[in-house]
């Protein structure tokens, strides 16, 4: 029996330091009808040459043209609207390992659902730049629906694998004027498709030293973190401008009841959208904690 066409497509930018450990693990998958599309965005190191050694030495790595640079996401848009047809497709940062079995196991849980755009995503290991083992990604024993994506990520997008269905839609539905990516990708997935999530860590997630962000703090330090983030200046208006690009550009498409939401969401008026967001009849996180410093930022209106 033919097996399935795997495509995975990988944007890199200076990533000379860990870039060939990735590319081992993903050379050493068990899956073998995997095609690798990488674009380079105009890296300063060393990072071409190693792409071209790889290509050189694998015939399933194939390179991109990428002289200029397009920044983010606009790198990541180009790979998805120039990748080639295939039946499912991966996505790769370029300093995480991957487990051998990852595009493997991805597929066959794929494979199994029924038709219509399908996102899977699955769990992972967190590590520090060594890959010593710093913990594990929150487990997910529900089913995901589009209010869970609004505000948590459900999942990163180095661990997902969508269907050809899936690809098809975000090609028609990508951001107009947001830096958006994983985000938006879990809601629209979430919101005109389904999302099935696989609690199995599949590849080891690199959080470097010098990275400032939530996923490898713990206590104390972590309420720092939030408290500067949520309260200080405007820094949730980025996060605004995806759900007000989202809301314009998906939000007509979805179910009644999504539509609300999003449109509720996006509003920055403050009298009386901050009221209803904060006493939404609907958790919007998965810890008690968590919900009620969202609660405050939306009475606060710093979201």
């Amino acid at each position: 029996m033919d097996l399935k066409k795997a495509i995975l497509l990988i944007s890199t930018y200076n990533g000379e330091t860990y870039l060939p450990a990735m590319l081992d693990s993903v050379v050493a998958q068990t899956y073998k009808n995997l095609e690798v599309y990488i674009r380079d965005d105009g890296s300063s190191d060393n990072t071409a040459t190693i792409l071209q050694k790889y290509e050189a030495k694998y015939e399933n790595i194939h390179i991109m043209q990428g002289e200029k640079n397009l920044g983010y996401p606009a790198c990541f848009y180009y790979l998805t609207d120039h990748a080639p047809k295939g039946d499912y497709y991966f996505f790769a940062d370029q300093d995480d390992v991957w487990f051998p079995d990852k595009v493997s196991r991805a597929v066959e849980r794929l494979s199994k659902e029924p038709e219509g755009p399908l996102a899977y995503y699955a769990g992972y290991i967190v590590c520090d730049s060594d890959l010593n083992k710093v913990d594990e990604s929150p487990k997910v024993h529900k089913e995901i629906k589009f209010k869970d994506t609004l505000y948590e990520v459900c999942g990163l997008e180095f661990t997902m694998a969508i269907n050809r269905e899936a690809m098809e839609l975000l090609n028609q539905n990508k951001p107009t004027f947001s830096s958006a990516r994983g985000v938006w990708m879990s809601m629209l997935f979430s919101g005109l498709g389904r999302i099935i999530y696989d609690n199995q860590p599949c590849a080891y997630y690199r959080r470097h030293e010098s990275a400032v962000t939530s996923s490898s703090m713990k206590g104390l330090g972590l309420w720092i973190w939030r408290i500067k983030n949520f309260f200080k200046g405007d820094g949730a208006s980025g996060y605004r401008d995806i759900l007000t690009d989202f809301c314009e550009t998906v939000g007509p498409k979805l179910k009644e009841k999504d539509y609300k939401a999003i449109k509720l969401f996006a509003r920055r008026k403050y009298f009386p959208y901050a009221f209803l967001k904060t006493f939404y009849p609907k958790r919007l996180r998965r810890g008690f904690m968590e919900e009620l410093a969202l609660r405050v930022t939306f009475l606060i209106n710093k979201f």
